[in-house]
């Protein structure tokens, strides 16, 4: 697993604004953003779908509606994770919550 805060397993991490870890382990990351959905959903593409180093990642799968909900991306042939988007528009904020297809599967 990569010991990086900044990613997980390669994918990485938007800073957003105010941006919290709230949990971390070998199957899923949360994180909480004070920002909502629509502009974590921009940080998020910028993040992981560019050209940078950290880039590459392809949307698939997008279930998404108004931003919330769940989207699977993929770096080549072997990396594929889930995502989760929710917003809490009450308390300004939103959770990005990052899965392993393994603890899907197992």
């Amino acid at each position: 697993m990569a010991s990086d805060e900044n990613s997980f397993f390669g994918l990485k991490v938007p800073e957003g604004t105010d941006r919290r870890e709230l949990y971390k382990s070998q199957y899923r990351a949360i994180y909480t953003y004070k920002m909502s959905a629509a502009e974590l959903d921009q940080a998020f593409r910028e993040a992981v779908t560019g050209d940078g180093p950290d880039g590459g990642w392809s949307i698939k799968n997008d279930e998404r509606v108004k931003y919330v909900g769940k989207l699977e991306v993929q770096k080549g042939e072997d990396s594929t994770l889930k995502v989760t988007m929710e917003d809490y528009p009450e308390a300004g904020m939103s959770a990005l919550k990052y899965y392993t297809i393994q603890s899907y599967t197992k």
